[in-house]
C-alpha cells in the first residue's frame, strides 16, 4: 500500500501546482502557444494525425496540442483532452468555445493516468506534450495508452532531456534554494531517474525501454532543442516564471514580501550575468520526442 499512498501524494502535488498555475498560462497563453507550436506540430506529425480521426490527448492542460488537433480530425473527426487539473481545463474550455471548436473537442478530468473512463480500442492516435515524466509510474501510464489506442494506432509523446540543456532554470532553482533552505531538496535539479520530476525520463534509452516495456513496437525517438520563452529583460522572465511555474506561485505565496524581494533581485542579478544588459533572456531546453505503435494484435 505505501506505494499507493506515494503515488497518490505525487498526483496530489501535481494537482495543487497546476491548479496554482492555471491563472498564470491562461494570461500567458498566446506567448506559450507561439514558442510551443514547432513542438505541437512535430508530435502531431509524428503520431500520423489526419483528418477523421479520433485522438486523445493526455496532460491536455489548457488545452495544447488539442485545440490544434482539432482543425485537423475536422468535423468528421472527435478529440478528448484530459487533465489531473480542472483549473488548467477551464482556462481549455474557454479558448475551445472561443474557436468555435466544441463539436470536435472535449476535455474531461482524470484522477490519475489509468484512462478508465475509455473503452479498449477506442483512438487512432494518442499525444502526450511534456506530461509523461511527471507521472509516477510511466510504464503503467503507457500501458494505459497502449489499451485505449486501437491495434496499428500511433502514440507520440515529449518529454525533457538532459537538465544540462536547460542552464537557465537550474540557475534560477539554485538561487532561490539559497533564499528557501528548507525547501533546497525539492529546488535541486532533481536527478534523471527520479519519479514524478521533470527530468525523470531524461534519455531516449529510457523511453525506448518504458514504451517497449509497455507492449508498444517501432519505437523512433528524435531529440528536439527548444526555446521555451524568450523576454527582452531578466525582469520579465522572472515574472512568467512565477506565474506560470505551480510550486513556485505555490512557495511564493507563503513567502513574507521582503523576502520575495531579495529572491527576485538575487534571481535578475543571476541571469543579467548570463545575458548581458539589452540581449534577451532565452530560457533554452532539449526535448526528446518518442513515437510508437500498438502492435496489431
Amino acid at each position: 500500500m505505501a506505494s499507493y499512498t506515494s503515488e497518490d501524494e505525487m498526483r496530489h502535488h501535481a494537482l495543487m501546482e497546476w491548479n496554482a498555475a492555471a491563472p498564470g498560462w491562461k494570461k500567458y497563453g498566446k506567448d506559450m502557444h507561439r514558442w510551443m507550436t514547432p513542438v505541437s506540430e512535430q508530435l502531431i506529425r509524428s503520431a500520423g494525425i489526419s483528418y477523421g480521426q479520433t485522438v486523445l490527448d493526455v496532460a491536455t492542460g489548457t488545452g495544447e496540442p488539442a485545440l490544434t488537433i482539432a482543425k485537423i480530425v475536422g468535423r468528421n473527426g472527435k478529440v478528448i483532452g484530459v487533465d489531473l487539473s480542472p483549473e488548467m481545463l477551464e482556462v481549455a474550455k474557454q479558448e475551445a468555445a472561443s474557436q468555435d471548436l466544441t463539436n470536435v473537442l472535449d476535455f474531461q478530468v482524470v484522477k490519475d493516468e489509468s484512462l478508465s473512463m475509455f473503452s479498449d480500442n477506442t483512438f487512432d492516435s494518442l499525444v502526450c506534450r511534456n506530461g509523461l515524466m511527471f507521472m509516477p509510474d510511466p510504464v503503467k501510464a503507457l500501458k494505459a495508452f497502449l489499451r485505449v489506442l486501437k491495434p496499428r494506432g500511433r502514440a507520440s509523446v515529449t518529454v525533457w532531456g538532459s537538465p544540462d540543456k536547460s542552464p537557465v532554470m537550474s540557475i534560477v532553482m539554485k538561487t532561490i534554494s539559497k533564499h528557501v533552505p528548507d525547501m533546497s531538496q525539492r529546488l535541486a535539479e532533481p536527478s534523471p531517474g527520479t519519479p514524478g520530476g521533470a527530468f525523470s525520463i531524461a534519455s531516449a534509452d529510457t523511453l525506448r525501454e518504458y514504451f517497449l516495456k509497455a507492449g508498444f513496437s517501432n519505437f523512433n525517438a528524435e531529440k528536439i532543442e527548444v526555446t521555451i520563452a524568450q523576454t527582452d529583460t531578466a525582469e520579465q522572465f522572472w515574472e512568467g516564471m512565477i506565474n506560470v511555474t505551480g510550486f513556485l506561485v505555490l512557495l511564493l505565496s507563503k513567502l513574507p514580501d521582503e523576502k520575495k524581494i531579495a529572491i527576485k533581485n538575487d534571481v535578475i542579478e543571476s541571469l543579467n550575468k548570463i545575458f548581458p544588459s539589452g540581449s534577451p533572456v532565452r530560457f533554452t531546453g532539449e526535448l526528446i520526442l518518442g513515437t510508437a505503435t500498438k502492435p496489431a494484435q
